[in-house]
């Protein structure tokens, strides 16, 4: 009985905890926002961000926890569907070849890797791959297309296996200055100050993987074919979750480092996060992307920033509402493989 009054006594003393301080100083929900997510509305927020990059941030109200959001990011094939992403597939442990079946470029784009030449390439290739691409396509003659589909898949399995392995990712040369995506990464993190602050371990755990380690953290690696502007984007994005019983805490976190992009994007950081609300209240699924983009440079870059923030923003609310009624409508369907034992 005491022990009860006791943990009464601390629940009616203890200041209530404001579920987004965590998320301070990168944005601050104002008494609006705050009204409208009362109402059951998601809100969205366009991030501060250096010139080449945008950020956004979006929020809405949730009846599930972190146990949930942690089983469906295990099916990620599941939780991402939409009429944006065209193809999906997580990798194996280790990753297989086989992994990537389901995976195609587009006519267009293998006809751009026959002209591809190092700083003067349509995807963002090294210029080895650039290389082995066009030699696959010389070799095979007539069914030339074929063969640099599978070259493909190939050079993105030893990206895949190269990062796992020591963290380093291959250069993209498409351009006059070659990217080091791992360096453009790191500094995109850096400008996620709430997560360096707030979580530096694991934030380092992300810039220096495998060398920095973390108890307790959840990977896995996966690629999809998403539609992005005017092309179709093939990524692979390494998934971390991470869990935490600190109520100033994410309840659950899962952050997604980009390690490939073949059109676009730089280096990219997703976090899905689910946030306490009260005892006994909702929960907040809380969305941040920080993408660092190579097209806003030169003139217009300052107007294409402008474009893509507002776009990012407008969509934002409306695909978290979708994983909403994801998470709230139960469990990801099994897998057939599943089913069948």
């Amino acid at each position: 009985m005491f022990t009860t009054l006791l943990a009464l006594q601390v629940l009616v003393s203890a200041p209530n905890v404001d579920p987004f301080v965590f998320f301070q100083p990168s944005v601050n929900i104002t008494k609006e926002d705050r009204r409208q997510l009362d109402r059951g509305e998601p809100i969205a927020h366009v991030i501060g961000g250096e010139r080449l990059e945008i950020a956004a941030l979006a929020v809405v109200p949730v009846n599930v926890d972190g146990d949930r959001l942690a089983i469906w990011m295990r099916r990620i094939e599941e939780l991402k569907k939409s009429s944006y992403v065209l193809a999906i597939g997580r990798f194996s442990d280790p990753p297989r070849i086989e992994d990537l079946a389901d995976l195609a470029l587009d006519d267009e784009e293998l006809s751009d890797i026959r002209k591809c030449r190092p700083h003067d390439c349509a995807l963002k290739l090294s210029a080895r791959e650039m290389t082995q691409l066009q030699s696959a396509a010389a070799e095979a003659k007539g069914g030339w297309k074929e063969a640099v589909q599978h070259a493909f898949r190939e050079a993105l399995l030893r990206r895949v296996q190269m990062y796992l392995a020591t963290g380093e990712v291959a250069a993209y040369e498409d351009d006059k200055d070659p990217v080091w995506p791992a360096a453009r990464f790191a500094s995109v993190l850096q400008h996620s100050l709430f997560l360096t602050e707030r979580l530096p371990r694991f934030a380092e755990y992300l810039r220096a993987y495998p060398s920095a380690a973390v108890p307790d953290v959840e990977s896995f690696v996966y690629w999809s074919k998403e539609r992005l502007g005017g092309k179709a984007v093939i990524s692979v994005t390494h998934v971390n979750m991470q869990r935490y019983d600190d109520t100033r805490l994410p309840d659950a976190l899962a952050a997604g480092r980009q390690i490939f992009a073949t059109h676009y994007l730089n280096a990219s950081l997703g976090l899905t996060v689910i946030m306490r609300g009260e005892p006994g209240g909702t929960n907040y699924l809380v969305y941040v992307n920080r993408s660092e983009v190579d097209m806003l440079g030169g003139p217009f870059g300052g107007v294409i920033k402008s474009f893509l923030q507002r776009r990012l923003k407008a969509e934002a609310a409306g695909v978290l509402r979708g994983l909403r009624r994801r998470l709230e409508g139960g469990e990801p369907p099994r897998l057939a493989r599943e089913t069948s034992q």
